[in-house]
């Protein structure tokens, strides 16, 4: 299939950052940062957390107490967090679309490099639990590898891989989530696919997709990923009607309470909103996106099909991240105040934004008829009956 790359030269390395981007451990370490820092009497700001990611771990608590003004050294702050650090990483997941693609990449003998500030040390025990992430890399630079001089956004890691592989730097590309590692891929000359771990985007260049060099795509996970408009890189080909299955799949519970309003009066679109506080943990998981799956509510011990919107919903601006379901069945009354149980199994397509609300309206009745569609598959179908959706 032609892609937008195709007059560039072909694409014989690809190198992944780890934090963010293949692995949801930010979250994991912005609670922990959060606890050290208020033990110091300080709360951890988005300046400091932008400024941060991506960085050597003594480097980010250092940019953290000059920023904050927390009178301790790099090296006190780091040994504070990283007994707690080192009792949570194995609660960190793959993140959405990270698997498929690094099977898929290599699956097609695409050589794979591994570009991480994180230690030797600690990589052992992030990806302890992930054998299919640590086995796929044909090599792996390290925040404390003797020969990185300086670690991102210095680009040292990024052309240290590529060296050693053979690699000319103009057929590499890259993936990245924080704004120090975009910085570094660009410096060393690389094509950037950003996957952004900051809701705003100000903090990355703007994406050119012909360029030979720089950021070329910002997507909002792996999952919206062509590798087809990349010379060299084969498409996936584990679409079922017009889905993509997850590596895993979601069993989210929650409290249906009393959204926006706008579902029905604004769209004519009844869905649920799920209460923030029991997704805490679900979410952060989660990319943005419009999602299939099967759905129950209550001490029914029905399921029903169900397309779910996770994001900010660009068309709204939400200020917060929100998980709003819509049960393809006619309910004869609401459910505000039930538990509402849900399977998610596929992806569908990125958030969008849209020129008016009838645009919006008429790609949502499309994602409908995708989702009823897709679940008869037999790839789906068996999820109806899954065991999380029965009520106690």
């Amino acid at each position: 299939m032609a892609g937008e790359g195709d007059s560039l030269p072909p694409i014989k390395l690809v190198i992944f950052d780890l934090d963010g981007t293949l692995v949801q451990t930010e979250t994991l370490v912005l609670s922990v940062a959060r606890d050290v820092v208020a033990s110091h009497g300080k709360e951890l700001t988005e300046e400091a957390i932008a400024a941060s990611l991506g960085r050597r771990p003594l480097e980010a608590w250092q940019i953290t107490a000059d920023l904050l003004g927390i009178d301790k050294t790099a090296q006190e702050l780091f040994d504070q967090s990283e007994p707690l650090l080192c009792e949570r990483w194995h609660e960190a997941g793959v993140l959405p679309g990270a698997l498929r693609l690094v099977t898929h990449l290599r699956a097609a003998g695409i050589p794979l490099a591994l570009a991480t500030s994180t230690s030797r040390g600690t990589l052992t025990r992030k990806l302890s639990s992930k054998p299919d992430l640590r086995e796929a890399f044909d090599t792996v630079c390290c925040g404390d590898d003797k020969d990185v001089k300086f670690g991102k956004p210095a680009p040292d890691c990024f052309l240290k891989v590529a060296q050693e592989q053979g690699i000319p730097i103009e057929n590499c590309l890259v993936f990245e989530d924080a704004p120090a590692g975009v910085e570094a891929a660009v410096a060393a000359g690389m094509r950037v696919v950003v996957i952004p771990s900051l809701r705003s985007t100000s903090q990355y260049p703007s994406p050119d997709a012909t360029a030979p060099a720089g950021v070329v795509e910002v997507l909002p996970s792996l999952l919206a990923f062509k590798p087809e408009r990349y010379l060299g890189l084969p498409p996936f080909s584990d679409n079922v009607c017009e889905t993509i299955p997850l590596d895993a799949v979601w069993r989210i519970s929650g409290t249906v309470v009393r959204g926006f309003g706008r579902g029905s009066k604004q769209l004519g679109i009844p869905t649920a909103n799920l209460d923030s506080a029991s997704l805490a943990s679900a979410m952060a998981e989660a990319v943005t996106g419009i999602y299939a799956g099967f759905a129950a509510v209550g001490t029914s011990a029905k399921s029903y099909p169900m397309v779910m919107s996770v994001g900010w919903n660009p068309v709204f601006d939400n200020e917060e991240k929100t998980c709003e379901p819509w049960l393809l069945h006619d309910f004869e009354e609401d459910f505000y105040g039930e538990e509402i149980r849900l399977v998610v199994v596929a992806f569908i397509r990125p958030e969008a934004n849209f020129p008016s609300l009838d645009a919006l309206v008429e790609r949502i009745h499309k994602d409908a008829e995708v989702t009823r569609e897709a679940l008869v598959h037999e790839m789906y179908a068996g999820f109806q009956h899954d065991s999380f959706l029965k009520a106690g």
